[in-house]
């Protein structure tokens, strides 16, 4: 693995952490922390500043050590948590995550002095004290010194190398006379090919108060045999009694298990992992050099062995690239089946049971690939909290977050374009939705605003609802916007749901000035085309003074999805089995006109309007009527049910979308296309597009007799 992929890994890590902190110090916010939440919150910066130090990221170092500092001091209870320390930590952590970000992209620092000095001044020692200026130099992480060069003609020196180096990592000569605690350290060969730096490790247990008061170097063959990528030293190290375990158990989490430990006096150096495991033999324990304390116990009075290492972990990380062919590679296996069915139903081959095996793993692949790509929308929802106290500080709103379903997963291809609509969303919630403090006290609501989030899966799709409890769409001021701005015209006749709709518009806004949140034109119509590009759709629900909601509807992946192939004139058209209800040829009873071309379907009591697709396709030889052809009964978001006229319907299986507008251009009521088993190009259906267009035609000659 190279050092770019082990850096990789480290920031994906980062991006884990940061997320679990920002959980539990919204848990803390909320009252409903406890003492794991605040342990949770340590282990997360913790880890952080570990792997920069690894790296050499000393600004990130510095920074998570004063900030890891005042988190220790908050989890031993020596500093009380308020609404004050909280508002303290929640900003330090977006500059942790600004850090993050600089250290990624090779980026400059963030400005933390003035925020350092605030954490320092928080500390338990400093508690009542003013701020300095900046944060001790004592406190800061310091950086890895270069090695010495070595003159060519200077000779190598093992046990110098030795002695140097514990003497560096011993206490100083003056050691307060307290109880003690020993730690045994052995990092094997994987931490070296892992790009881990043992001796930052152990300078982490020298800043923790330990002193190096043994060195095992038993292990280390001859020159000509050695072997630099190999662990041969293990170390011994007394801790005070006020470090716990677990503490010193942290600054190894980064490592893993490449890095075995062993507690208590009593315990050997853990043995090294060289090359081959070679059998276990019986042997004397091996001998301890560069004592600077009480000899260990004779090996008869030790184990025989140390414990063994743990299990390795039940997860793996991937290059996202590796998964992405995957998927393109199923996709592909899909069409083949596909194709070697169509064929053989072509050349009436029947009854092979193999067939039937083949689509059922084909099925089972690409559920499992999918499966591997799903991730919990709670990682999008997550970075909310931040978008809301930067809001609050520009605005001077402060807006209270709910959130529900944020376990609910969908694939990572949506998730990852989810960020930027779901930011436009937020600020306009917050900046044209929700009043002031002094609007809402006087209108007889709470002074802080509501936001909520949430997410459920639904018919196949995933439903994404984001609502303030704000004034709602003022609608006479955006038709007003609208007929000044030319995008209606002044005699134009819109219902409720198209003038709310007005607002996704390019170049609407109803803000009075421009800023730095809005006033420009373009966020709500990103939102759309956003939107749209992930195949799904976006509706409106809102009422004047209590607030506006908008649902996303979206599908669970990109990539693959379950369609009934359909037959209009000459061409084939798949419908997304998620839309289909029903499927059925409707008695001459069941079907009624509703004048200038129109038909109702009577569906067990309840009519809903028939779409004649050949109207929209422009294809030819359409049934004589909605009695001659087949009914697909779908149902839609925004517009309920319809029945969709087509010839009949020829098939259903799995398809794979493609992007139309990558090849070609976007089109109404066309979702993207797909490769047939006979090796056509079938276009897949917007269905709440096609839905939508026909009901708004069929309300225009209604409101031109009118």
């Amino acid at each position: 693995m190279s050092p770019e992929e082990i850096q990789g890994i480290f920031f994906a890590e980062c991006d884990e952490s940061l997320q679990a902190a920002e959980a539990g110090l919204a848990a803390c916010q909320a009252g409903t922390h406890d003492g794991e939440t605040i342990n949770a919150i340590f282990r997360a910066v913790h880890s952080i500043k570990g792997g920069a130090g690894a790296f050499g990221f000393e600004a990130l170092q510095a920074f998570t050590h004063t900030f890891e500092t005042l988190l220790s001091d908050v989890r031993d209870g020596s500093v009380p948590i308020t609404a004050k320390l909280v508002d303290l930590l929640l900003r330090a952590l977006d500059t942790l995550s600004d850090h993050v970000v600089a250290a990624r992209d090779g980026g400059e620092a963030p400005a933390d002095t003035a925020l350092l000095a605030e954490l320092t001044a928080a500390q338990a020692r400093n508690a009542g004290a003013a701020a300095p200026a900046e944060a001790p130099a004592a406190k800061q992480a310091a950086p890895v010194p270069a090695p010495e060069p070595v003159a060519a003609d200077d000779p190598f020196d093992l046990d110098s190398l030795l002695d140097s180096l514990g003497e560096e990592l011993a206490a100083p000569a003056e050691v307060e006379a307290e109880a003690e605690w020993k730690i045994h350290v052995r990092p094997h060969a994987e931490a070296m090919g892992n790009g881990s730096e043992p001796v930052l490790l152990l300078r982490e247990l020298a800043r923790l108060g330990g002193r190096c008061v043994a060195v095992d170097c038993s292990h280390v063959p001859a020159l000509d045999l050695l072997d630099a990528a190999q662990g041969y030293l293990g170390w011994t190290f007394a801790l005070p009694a006020a470090v716990s375990e677990a503490e010193a158990q942290e600054v190894f989490d980064f490592i893993g298990d490449d890095c075995a430990l062993a507690f208590g006096a009593g315990q050997p150096i853990p043995e090294p992992r060289i090359a081959v495991v070679a059998p276990p033999v019986v042997a004397e324990a091996a001998p301890v050099v560069s004592e600077t304390a009480a000899p260990r116990a004779p090996a008869a009075e030790s184990p025989a062995a140390a414990p063994a290492p743990p299990a390795a972990g039940q997860s793996i990380r991937i290059d996202l690239a590796k998964l992405d062919k995957l998927i393109d590679s199923v996709g592909e296996l899909v069409i083949a089946q596909a194709m070697l069915a169509q064929r053989l139903t072509n050349e009436n081959v029947t009854g092979i049971d193999e067939m039937g095996l083949l689509e059922t793993l084909t099925r089972d692949i690409q559920e499992c690939a999918m499966s591997i790509r799903a991730q919990p929308i709670g990682s999008v929802f997550s970075r909310v909290p931040r978008i809301l106290r930067e809001l609050a500080t520009t605005t001077g709103k402060h807006t209270r977050l709910e959130v529900s379903g944020e376990s609910t997963e969908l694939d990572k291809t949506v998730i990852e374009k989810l960020g930027e609509p779901l930011t436009h969303l937020i600020r306009n919630a917050v900046d044209h939705g929700i009043e002031s403090a002094e609007e809402r006290l006087a209108a007889g609501k709470p002074a802080e605003g509501t936001v909520s989030l949430s997410a459920e899966h639904r018919s196949g799709r995933i439903h994404i609802r984001i609502a303030d409890d704000g004034k709602g769409i003022d609608q006479a001021r955006v038709l007003a916007k609208a007929i000044e701005k030319g995008i209606v015209s002044p005699d134009a006749q819109l219902s409720r749901e198209e003038i709310d709709h007005l607002i996704f518009a390019p170049g609407f806004s109803t803000a009075q000035a421009v800023s730095n949140i809005s006033g420009r034109g373009v966020g709500m119509d990103v939102v759309r085309q956003a939107v749209k590009d992930l195949g799904g759709r976006i509706t409106i629900e809102s009422e004047q003074g209590k607030g506006t909601a908008f649902i996303l509807t979206l599908p669970l992946t990109l990539a693959i999805s379950e369609g009934m192939i359909i037959n209009i004139g000459d061409q084939a058209l798949v419908v997304p089995l998620a839309n289909v209800v029903e499927s059925l040829r409707p008695d001459a009873s069941e079907v009624k006109g509703l004048g200038h071309g129109q038909s109702m379907l009577n569906v067990r009591g309840k009519f809903i309007p028939v779409v004649p697709l050949h109207d929209f396709f422009g294809a030819g030889d359409a049934p004589d009527g909605a009695r001659e052809g087949v009914l697909i009964v779908v149902e839609t978001e925004a517009a309920g049910k319809a029945a969709l006229l087509v010839d009949g319907i020829s098939d259903q299986r799995q398809f794979v979308i493609k992007s139309l507008e990558t090849h070609y251009r976007s089109m109404e009521g066309v979702a993207g296309a797909t490769i047939l088993g006979d090796g056509r190009v079938a276009l897949i259906l917007d269905v709440d597009s096609l839905v939508a267009g026909a009901a708004a035609c069929a309300r225009a000659p209604l409101r031109d007799a009118a």
